[in-house]
């Protein structure tokens, strides 16, 4: 968690608070926390053995998202995983932006 924590507050210029908050939805999905930890290191999102959640990789993600960094594909892979209708709505929306 260490990694995620240090990418945000550093790279993403997060506060602490701001960054734990962040950092605390993959706390529970060890999978995607892996996989996050190894993008944060390579800056790439895999292609083979990659996680898929309802049918979405990461990288699938990033192309219908391509304005979010790791962190927020990650992010949505674990509203995927939590709230699957929700973020199936999203998609179906194209990831509007207020």
């Amino acid at each position: 968690m260490d990694k995620i924590l240090n990418y945000i507050i550093n790279e993403k210029k997060q506060k602490p608070l701001v960054a734990e908050k962040i950092a605390s939805s993959f706390a529970k999905h060890d999978d995607i926390r892996f996989e996050l930890e190894s993008w944060i290191e390579n800056k790439i999102f895999p292609t083979e053995n990659m996680i898929s959640i309802e049918g979405y990789s990461a990288e699938m993600i990033y192309k219908l998202a391509p304005f979010m960094d790791g962190v927020g594909v990650y992010n949505f892979l674990v509203t995927l995983r939590e709230r699957p209708e929700n973020a199936k709505r999203i998609i179906a929306e194209g990831f509007k932006r207020k």
